[in-house]
């Protein structure tokens, strides 16, 4: 059976062979971050944080997976991505109940 975009595939496939080092690096770059900080955090939120990291990653690596960006900046792109992915979605999360409150009145 063929898939329906042959892009995908082949981004999926790479991703098998070697791309989910970015989802490793997403996780790690979350972590560091952390581990920086002079915050205490409990653990779940360790676990939440890089989870949220390598997400971010593998939204990016797909995101950029057929650009013809150069090596170099495509991990550097990667890294920053995981690395401050969980400062970005906590802000994205107080955002948007702001935004719906905001609307329904």
């Amino acid at each position: 059976m063929a898939s329906a975009d042959p892009d995908l595939a082949a981004a999926g496939k790479d991703f098998i062979r070697g791309g989910w080092i970015v989802a490793m690096l997403g996780f790690l770059g979350a972590i560091a971050r952390m581990a920086l900080s002079n915050k205490k955090h409990p653990a779940m939120a360790w676990i939440l944080k890089g989870i949220a990291g390598a997400i971010t990653g593998i939204i990016c690596y797909f995101a950029l997976h057929g650009s013809s960006i150069d090596p170099l900046y495509k991990s550097i792109i990667y890294s920053c991505s995981g690395a401050f992915s969980s400062e970005a979605l906590s802000r994205l999360k107080m955002l948007l109940p702001a935004k719906t409150k905001r609307t329904r009145q």
